[in-house]
């Protein structure tokens, strides 16, 4: 009787699914830049950078767009999601110039526009609504180019649009020299190591090793109750 209690055991154990962590790596389905002082243009969207920067009077806003279609049914929104970037550099750059460039995502909450295109969006036509600051800013200074640059954040759940995708607004300062022109590479990099990515948490399958080691002792422990 004890070594059946102890069989039993190890049974229970055995079904004990092991889970491990799992993620996935999504490449942006659309991203560029809007120019408020040329509110109708839609600019380069297969253009290897994104400019962001704002002027005395403009602005330049970059946007990306990651479609989670294809994986919706297996996230795990209850983990944390990570975007990659990476800086490409600024023209005509002096010494001593810096710079700090803002992320953020849209809200599902009454949302405007989310189902943006790269080959259509214009100043005017641009995502708007309720924008999150992801709290993770890139520092830039003098020199720095293709500098890669993760941010990392929560809530995921509060940014999937009815579209499955998510939207991300970047944002620059004021820089003194107006011939400054800093950017982003975009998904048109040449490089694909600096192209934007989303990983994304999934929820992991149950181990098939632990599964096939559970019922094997469930079927020795009937065997043993046989005897």
């Amino acid at each position: 009787m004890k070594r059946a209690h102890i069989l039993t055991i190890a049974c229970l154990s055995a079904l004990t699914i092991t889970q491990a962590s799992a993620s996935i790596t999504l490449s942006a389905s659309d991203d560029n830049y809007v120019y408020s002082s040329s509110s109708s243009t839609n600019y380069q969207f297969d253009a290897p950078a994104i400019t962001v920067k704002t002027a005395n009077s403009s602005s330049r806003i970059g946007f990306m767009k990651f479609d989670l279609s294809s994986v919706i049914g297996s996230l795990d929104t209850s983990q944390d999601a990570t975007l990659n970037v990476t800086f490409r550099g600024v023209t005509n750059a002096s010494g001593g110039d810096n710079a700090t460039f803002t992320f953020e995502a849209l809200s599902n909450d009454s949302p405007i526009r989310a189902d943006w295109s790269e080959t259509t969006v214009t100043y005017s036509s641009r995502p708007a609504g309720t924008f999150t600051d992801l709290g993770t800013d890139y520092n830039w200074s003098y020199n720095a180019s293709d500098v890669p640059h993760s941010i990392t954040f929560s809530n995921i759940a509060n940014y999937i649009q009815a579209d499955n995708t998510i939207t991300f607004r970047l944002s620059g300062p004021k820089l003194d020299n107006t011939n400054n022109n800093p950017s982003f590479h975009s998904s048109e990099a040449t490089t694909e190591s600096f192209r934007p990515t989303l990983v994304l948490a999934t929820v992991p399958e149950p181990a098939a090793a632990s599964i096939l080691l559970g019922l094997s002792t469930l079927a020795f422990v009937g065997l043993r109750r046989r005897r």
